[in-house]
């Protein structure tokens, strides 16, 4: 399947050069407004003896056998009662997912994101449950206790459905057989093999988070010296070795590389009339076990149905929905600009009712300027909002407001300092149809650096013909809690995404919620675009259950 991708060096261009912004006069303010959060010096400054000797929040040692997480920047275990964000279904040892503690995370928030676990992941995980609620016994039969604790659990540990043929049990015995620098095994019985950790330490046991920002590999399974290195696990005590053990020699699969949230850090960039959307496997895809089972359409094209969008937990700033030459900080919240006008948008979407968000003027040199507001799917990346039909913003030189490239007088401009606010109100959809989202589904599956993506023409004509206005929508913007009046009414009927186009370097952090700075006043019935991630989740999942519905029996069974 051909691939629709430009060089990803080519034609980026320097962004929309406006010329009209060389004559921006300095800020206004010479000082940078003081963050009410303390700085990550601040923070190791001010550490307590328990956070200096790796301990939770609440000061107490580590609780094997229960849930806890590693976090990937410090490599602190955190008890999951001691954890406020959404953890759902989770067992002890587990390793697919990646968590930030809110001592880590600039935004003093928590970052949690369950992946999908591999077989040797889930293997990991209930041995070592199994070494813990059975000690001192090491071993463990693979039909009698590994088995049925797979069947009991399987939910919490993998997202795929329950097979139901037992060809799994094969994966399950060819998977610790073949990862032998993780399992031991031991047949003294000819049919009924047992398996083991070979590293006793179960303190150990965290994800591998080798390449993820300044974390150190955070388990003896995940020690290694280089990105393509086999990684090793030493056992506790070299010197044992149980009756009958014979190893064969393995390797232990290396980790697709992700950043923090969850996302690909080599990713494909929405440009040149296409854009691209990563994609899950769909457990609840119908014939999914057959599909992966089946022999005859190995090497073939991955049906789209059987994946699903990849929707994160937080709304953030897009790493793919943007121009190349931004550049995004790791939390994803601040962007900094360069050379001409360029655009961010942020992951999630809104297309009812009243929400709001937060944008902090870090760092405004002379001669640079920023454009703020809302975009719909197709603004150009590559130009600043409010450039085309699709996007309006506000300006911080003179705050004029733009829409199809006409600025208006709005109001004063803003500058370095400011913290600046912005209210969209949409009307329902006048079709049930738009309500919503559109399910990738029938789109072609395309590869790249191992991750699959939906992938989507755009067709700008068609949808520019296609726009009316959403009556009774309005925009109002609001400088440092102060209301600006409104800017726009009766806008296009659309999806709408928080919006950032920066001129040079200037420098930006945006607050999605649901905690602002200056909450907005006089506003009746508002969410924070934070909310907009849970949303998404119901109505993506609806979205899907009505693609399911409407094309049932309509596809191959894959005998």
């Amino acid at each position: 399947m051909c691939f629709k991708m430009a060089d990803t060096e080519a034609g980026l261009g320097t962004g929309y050069d406006a010329s009209s912004e060389q004559d921006l006069p300095p800020s206004g303010d010479d000082e940078m407004l003081k963050d009410s959060s303390p700085s990550m010096a601040q923070d190791k400054e001010n550490t307590t003896d328990d956070e200096e000797g790796g301990l939770c929040y609440c000061g107490k040692d580590r609780n094997l056998g229960s849930v806890e997480l590693q976090c990937a920047s410090c490599l602190r275990f955190y008890h999951s009662e001691c954890i406020s964000c959404y953890l759902g279904k989770c067992l002890p040892f587990m390793t697919n997912y990646h968590f930030i503690c809110k001592r880590c995370n600039p935004n003093g928030l928590e970052s949690f994101t369950k992946k999908q676990a591999s077989f040797s992941q889930m293997c990991h995980t209930v041995v070592a449950n199994l070494t813990y609620q059975n000690a001192p016994t090491r071993i463990f039969s693979k039909d009698t206790e590994i088995i049925p604790f797979f069947e009991k659990h399987w939910e919490t540990l993998t997202y795929m459905a329950q097979r139901k043929k037992p060809t799994w049990h094969n994966t399950i015995h060819k998977t610790m057989m073949k990862e032998t620098d993780i399992f031991l095994c031991v047949e003294e019985r000819a049919g009924d093999p047992h398996f083991g950790l070979l590293s006793e330490d179960l303190s150990k046991i965290g994800p591998a988070y080798g390449n993820s920002g300044d974390a150190k590999l955070s388990s003896s399974l995940n020690d290694s010296k280089g990105r393509s290195a086999k990684r090793k696990a030493a056992p506790a005590d070299p010197n044992w070795v149980p009756p009958g053990f014979k190893q064969k020699k393995g390797e232990v699969t290396t980790a697709t590389k992700l950043a923090p949230h969850g996302y690909p850090l080599e990713h494909p960039f929405n440009k040149d009339g296409y854009r691209y959307i990563l994609a899950e496997p769909d457990p609840h895809a119908p014939n999914r076990q057959a599909f992966d089972e089946s022999v005859e359409w190995a090497g073939k094209p991955i049906p789209g149905y059987l994946y699903r969008t990849f929707l994160g937990s937080q709304v953030l700033l897009a790493l793919h929905d943007r121009a190349p030459q931004l550049k995004i900080s790791d939390d994803r919240l601040t962007v900094t600009g360069e050379k001409g006008y360029s655009m961010v948008r942020a992951t999630h979407c809104v297309n009812k009712g009243g929400w709001y968000f937060e944008v902090k003027i870090d760092e405004m040199p002379p001669e640079t300027a920023v454009r703020m507001g809302w975009s719909m799917t197709l603004g150009n990346l590559q130009a600043p909002c409010g450039y085309d039909k699709f996007s309006y913003s506000w300006r911080s030189k003179k705050g004029t407001r733009f829409h199809e490239s006409r600025g208006k007088h709005y109001s004063e401009g803003y500058g370095e300092g400011d913290v600046v606010g912005f209210y969209i109100y949409l009307p329902w959809p006048t079709k049930p149809g738009k309500l919503l989202p559109a399910t990738y589904k029938d789109r072609p599956l395309v590869k790249f650096k191992s991750h699959l993506y939906y992938e989507e023409k755009d067709n700008v004509q068609d949808t520019e013909k296609n726009l009316k206005p959403a009556v009774g929508s309005k925009l109002i913007m609001f400088k440092n809690g102060i209301s600006q009046g409104v800017a726009w009414t009766d806008i296009h009927e659309a999806s709408y995404y928080p919006c950032i186009s920066l001129y040079k370097n200037a420098t930006v952090t945006l607050n999605f919620g649901p905690d602002f700075k200056y909450p907005p006043k006089d506003l009746e019935n508002f969410q924070p675009i934070s909310a907009a991630a849970e949303d998404a989740v119901i109505e993506n999942t609806l979205s899907e259950i009505l693609y399911h519905v409407e094309n049932e029996g309509k596809h191959p069974d894959f005998l």
